[in-house]
């Protein structure tokens, strides 16, 4: 199908996110509003309809094109890490290779080059914690080529791509594409106009900020604190700073009347400002899913601030049966300090419930249900850091007890 001709992801998701990378590179060069339109109307129906909460993107193994029924067989094409239906998001078979997320980002951050609206910063931060950083252990030697949001030792089937990190993977491309990406992270920190004369915060960080014409000190603890300030040494030609406004932070977020909010971004300006402090409260948020997603109906995911958080087997109470945990609407879930494998990051620590821990037979597709009987404590990790202690089972998705 002719470029111009297409409004939806569909195909290879690695494939189709780098040509629609390279064709927002060209609508900057030609400013063509065809292309731009096309853009705009794929990346909606990625980040509407078929992209996972952490980022994942190619949720099949293989798919075919067009899907449904053809009776003209040469109509079919099997496609390999395929986009498939609108809220087509299987777990525990998701595929999710890291390119794909590095794809996305360069698409979202091309895309936030040249319109400047924050849900692009937005997925580009979404997909730098929880898309990429996750395809690479803690310790920087070991690797996942795909990205599950599900792991169960009880799966009867053997994945063609293993769920645990690799030392080694035979194909080239995700391993040195995860470092190179989190090695220039930065470079998606700021952008500034045409004109020069605004600058836009857009990924936040610990990070000092030196051109010929800037020397700024940006000083928080994020992703594990809400808390940025900017310390403004020299700002030549500088009249706003526009900080962005996560997706995930309150509405009321930076509500200031003195400070106006224009396209996702609180403006301050300069030379008034030498010193700017905000502040994001990260409150935790337990998300669910559009009903139409059948694999995560009556389950809930957890975020607190840009960071996905996961269920370990090991971090449940007496290593109970992950499956038979059960989230209460709700659960108080706090946050703590902790390390593994040397990395210092932020866990959530509370209460669940646990359904009684009975093992299902091989043979066994139903019986009668057995509720929830007992309290349980569990701990949450970021996404971006499971698989680093030995063979755990996971999800990211959990029963919901509303």
């Amino acid at each position: 199908i002719p470029f111009r001709q297409q409004y939806e992801a569909t195909g290879h998701a690695v494939r189709a996110n780098y040509l629609y990378a390279g064709v927002a590179d060209l609508y900057a060069e030609t400013g063509e509003r065809q292309l731009m339109k096309n853009l705009q109307s794929i990346w909606n129906d990625i980040a509407l309809h078929k992209i996972y909460i952490t980022g994942g993107c190619g949720a099949l193994y293989d798919g075919v094109s067009p899907d449904g029924t053809s009776y003209d067989q040469s109509l079919i094409q099997q496609v390999h890490q395929a986009y498939g239906r609108k809220f087509q998001l299987p777990n525990e078979t998701s595929h999710n290779e890291t390119c794909a997320q590095v794809g996305q980002l360069l698409f979202s951050w091309r895309m936030l080059e040249t319109t400047a609206d924050s849900k692009y910063a937005d997925m580009v931060e979404n997909e730098l914690y929880n898309g990429i950083l996750p395809g690479i252990s803690l310790d920087g030697t070991k690797y996942f080529y795909t990205q599950a949001l599900r792991k169960n030792s009880t799966f009867p089937y053997v994945m063609r791509w293993p769920k645990e990190r690799q030392r080694y993977i035979s194909c080239f491309c995700c391993p040195p594409n995860t470092l190179r990406t989190l090695a220039e992270a930065q470079e998606y920190a700021y952008t500034v106009s045409k004109d020069n004369n605004k600058l836009y915060v857009n990924v936040f960080g610990n990070n000092h900020l030196k051109t010929k014409n800037l020397d700024i000190d940006e000083i928080t603890d994020y992703p594990f604190d809400g808390r940025i300030t900017l310390k403004i040494h020299k700002a030549k030609g500088l009249k706003q700073i526009l900080i962005r406004i996560p997706a995930w932070a309150e509405a009321d977020s930076l509500k200031d009347g003195a400070y106006p909010n224009i396209e996702g971004y609180k403006v301050f300006d300069l030379p008034r400002d030498k010193t700017i402090t905000v502040d994001f409260p990260m409150k935790v948020q337990l998300i669910e899913a559009n009903p139409l997603v059948e694999e995560d109906k009556n389950q809930v995911a957890v975020k607190r601030g840009p960071l996905v958080y996961c269920l370990e087997s090991c971090d449940i109470e007496g290593r109970a049966n992950i499956n038979n945990v059960v989230i209460p609407a709700d659960i108080d879930l706090k946050p703590v300090k902790m390390e593994i494998d040397g990395a210092e990051m932020t866990a959530l620590e509370g209460e669940a419930e646990l359904a009684e821990d009975s093992v299902w037979g091989r043979d066994e597709l139903y019986r009668k249900l057995t509720p929830a009987t007992k309290k349980v404590k569990i701990r949450l990790i970021p996404y971006y850091a499971w698989g680093n202690r030995g063979n755990q089972d996971m999800t990211v998705w959990m029963n919901l007890k509303r």
